[in-house]
C-alpha cells in the first residue's frame, strides 16, 4: 500500500479515537437518568436503524454470501466490549476505562498468532511493555494502583476489543466494512437488549432525561456508526496489531475530555503516563513503516 493510503486510515483510527474519547465521558453523564444496558440497547438499535435506511439493499445482497462463523465472531466480540465498556464506566472513572481498554494493544498481536496464524515479532514486545508503564502511571494518578470492579470490567473490554479487531479483521477478507458495521451493531442491539430487559427495569425508561437521549444519539450515530466504519475501513488495509496500537490514543483523549467534562484531574505521574503512550504510538507507527518496506 502507498504511504499515503496508509495514513489515511491511520487518521480513520486517530478519528475514531477523538469520537471515543468524547464519548466515554459524555456516557458517564448520561448514565445520571438511564442504566448502562438500556443506554447500549436504544444506542445500537438507533445505530442499526440508520444502517437499514442507507445501506439496506446492500447489506441482504452481501449476507447473502456470508455464513454466520464468518461474522458471529466478530460481532459477538463487540456486544461483549460494549457492555462491559458501560458497566466499567459505571464502576470506575472514565479516565481508567480509557486507558485499561487500551490494553488490547497487548491482546490484539496474541490472538492473531491463534487466529490469523500471524507470527509475532519480538521487536514490538519493548513497546508494548512500555504502554502498560505508561498506562500504570495514568491510573496510578499520583497515588496507589488500585483495581476495583470496574476496573475488571474495563480489562475485560481490552480482550473483547483484540478479538473484535482480529476477528474483524479475518471477516473484512471476505466483505466490505459496512456489513461488517452494520452486523456487529446489529449483535450488540439484540444482545443488550435482551440483557436489559432481563437485569433491568423497563421503569427507568419514561424518567429518562433530554440530555440522556442526546448522549445515545450522539453515540449511535458517531461512536457506533461512523466509528465502527472507521475501525472496519482501516482494518481492511491495518494489520489488527497496529490498529490496537493507534487505539492508544483514546485513554489520552478520554482523559482531556473527563477533565473538561467530569472535573477528572491528572497528577504529573499521570501525565507521565499520557505522554509515554504517545510515544510508543509514534514509534509503533514507524517500525510498522520500516517492517511493510522490508517485506516487499
Amino acid at each position: 500500500m502507498k504511504t499515503d493510503s496508509r495514513n489515511k486510515y491511520i487518521i480513520f483510527i486517530l478519528l475514531q479515537s477523538l469520537l471515543y474519547g468524547l464519548g466515554n465521558p459524555l456516557t458517564k453523564i448520561a448514565f445520571t437518568s438511564i442504566t448502562p444496558l438500556w443506554c447500549l440497547a436504544f444506542r445500537f438499535s438507533l445505530a442499526f436503524i440508520i444502517f437499514a435506511i442507507f445501506f439496506g439493499t446492500r447489506l441482504k445482497e452481501q449476507l447473502q454470501t456470508l455464513s454466520a462463523g464468518q461474522y458471529l465472531p466478530a460481532g459477538l466480540c463487540m456486544a461483549a466490549a460494549y457492555i462491559s465498556c458501560n458497566l466499567a464506566l459505571e464502576g470506575t472513572t472514565a479516565t481508567n476505562v480509557g486507558f485499561i481498554m487500551s490494553l488490547s494493544v497487548i491482546f490484539a498481536p496474541l490472538l492473531s498468532i491463534v487466529i490469523l496464524q500471524r507470527p509475532y515479532r519480538l521487536t514490538h514486545l519493548p513497546i508494548q511493555l512500555c504502554v502498560i508503564l505508561g498506562m500504570y502511571l495514568l491510573c496510578s494518578n499520583g497515588g496507589a494502583f488500585e483495581f476495583n470492579k470496574g476496573d475488571l470490567w474495563a480489562l475485560l473490554t481490552a480482550v473483547s476489543v483484540a478479538g473484535a479487531l482480529v476477528f474483524g479483521e479475518k471477516s473484512l477478507r471476505l466483505t466490505d466494512a459496512v456489513t461488517i458495521s452494520a452486523i456487529q451493531t446489529f449483535i450488540t442491539a439484540v444482545i443488550s437488549i435482551v440483557c436489559a430487559l432481563l437485569f433491568d427495569e423497563a421503569a427507568v425508561i419514561p424518567k429518562i432525561q433530554p440530555a440522556a437521549w442526546a448522549v445515545v444519539i450522539y453515540l449511535a450515530v458517531t461512536c457506533t456508526c461512523l466509528a465502527y466504519f472507521l475501525q472496519n475501513a482501516a482494518l481492511k488495509f491495518l494489520p489488527a496489531s497496529l490498529v490496537s496500537m493507534l487505539q492508544c490514543t483514546q485513554p489520552v483523549l478520554t482523559a482531556a475530555a473527563s477533565y473538561l467534562l467530569l472535573t477528572e484531574k491528572l497528577t504529573l505521574t499521570g501525565i507521565s503516563g499520557a505522554v509515554i503512550i504517545l510515544f510508543c504510538i509514534f514509534a509503533e507507527n514507524i517500525l510498522e513503516t520500516l517492517t511493510l518496506k522490508l517485506t516487499k
